[in-house]
């Protein structure tokens, strides 16, 4: 478990790294979207809003997260999930 948490870690900062890169052809974007999918793989919460959003349009994409129960009955944990 703490091999693959440290994996995606690494494979998250090569992706920043190299859209800081101007010789490289992966954007600022990529690395966001790269840093989004990993997050929700992980089960929390994470949101990519419009720049152009008002406060209240992101306010309400916030919102519309909920509560979804873990995989294993066992454990008393839960974890935010997009809607």
């Amino acid at each position: 478990m703490a091999t693959e948490k440290a994996e995606a870690e690494l494979k998250q900062q090569g992706v920043i790294e190299a859209a800081r890169d101007p010789e490289s052809s992966v954007t600022a974007d990529d690395a966001q979207r790269a840093i989004l999918a990993e997050s929700k793989k992980a089960g929390v919460a994470a949101f990519s809003f419009n720049p152009n959003a008002s406060i209240e349009e992101k306010a309400a994409q916030a919102r519309d997260v909920s509560l979804t129960p873990p995989r294993r009955s066992s454990s008393v944990e839960y974890f935010l999930t997009l809607a």
